[in-house]
């Protein structure tokens, strides 16, 4: 075995059955977490409550941000919170130079930027105010161009259809590769660029998203290797036509 890759949560913005697409993929004991959706914490305990293996906040050792919609990001600032004050070390974070340029700005800057601290000078003030910014959290490392190193993983992207800059994402490690849509519209070039993987998940939704059926009617053989992931509560997973991801299973590459 080269990796392997759990599913946090499989459901699209609206769910109200599932917790939001991410996934946790592991490999020589380093853990890194694809988007990081609200309710991170819960969506973590109920993955060690599956597995029987514990998995906190406190064992993600990187985070990728595909894009900056809620559902993928929301729970971001709960991580970076819970590593700053209880782990007390900065989470590695990673992105698209376009997703960090206004990850800070538009996302956690409101909540994020002031804190106040015990005042360690002489002063009638028990509290003093302190400015951060989000390299105070986090160790934040661009994705590039070509192959980026993420831990023992070689990591690729590729820009997504959708309506703010999101990016497809490649893993290998080991002679293995995991591939992941993100959220997009149909793209045939897209589903080329992730056929080559091992295994690879592949988002389907209303509005600016893949249909079903655009799926459906693919090849066979580009279906073989693919799951589902931000698919709507009313899709019948197990009627699907094609092979759903689901909460808390483990897949071994």
């Amino acid at each position: 075995m080269a990796f392997s890759v759990r599913v946090v949560g499989v459901g699209d913005a609206f769910t109200a059955k599932y917790h939001n697409a991410c996934l946790l993929l592991e490999a020589d004991g380093t853990r890194v977490l694809v988007d990081a959706p609200p309710a991170l914490g819960r969506a973590l305990a109920d993955l060690s409550r599956g597995s029987g293996e514990a998995v906190g906040l406190e064992s993600i050792d990187h985070v990728i941000i595909t894009h900056l919609h809620g559902d993928h990001v929301g729970g971001l600032e709960q991580l970076l919170f819970f590593q700053r004050f209880v782990t007390r070390r900065k989470t590695k974070l990673h992105a698209i130079p376009e997703v960090l340029a206004s990850l800070w700005d538009t996302r956690l800057r409101g909540g994020m930027e002031q804190l106040i601290e015990p005042n360690s000078k002489e002063s009638s003030a028990p509290y003093m105010t302190r400015k951060l910014t989000l390299e105070d959290y986090a160790e934040v490392e661009p994705l590039g161009p070509g192959v980026s190193t993420i831990g023992p993983f070689q990591v690729t992207w590729r820009p997504t259809v959708h309506h703010i800059p999101t990016s497809a994402l490649k893993f290998s490690q080991g002679g293995r590769t995991l591939g992941y849509s993100a959220d997009t519209a149909f793209d045939p070039g897209l589903i080329e660029w992730l056929v080559g993987s091992d295994l690879f998940f592949h988002e389907t939704n209303l509005g600016v998203h893949t249909p079903l059926a655009s799926l459906v009617a693919l090849p066979e053989i580009q279906r073989e290797r693919m799951r589902l992931i931000h698919y709507p509560d009313f899709h019948d997973v197990d009627s699907s036509p094609i092979p759903c991801a689901r909460e808390g299973e483990r897949h071994d590459l």
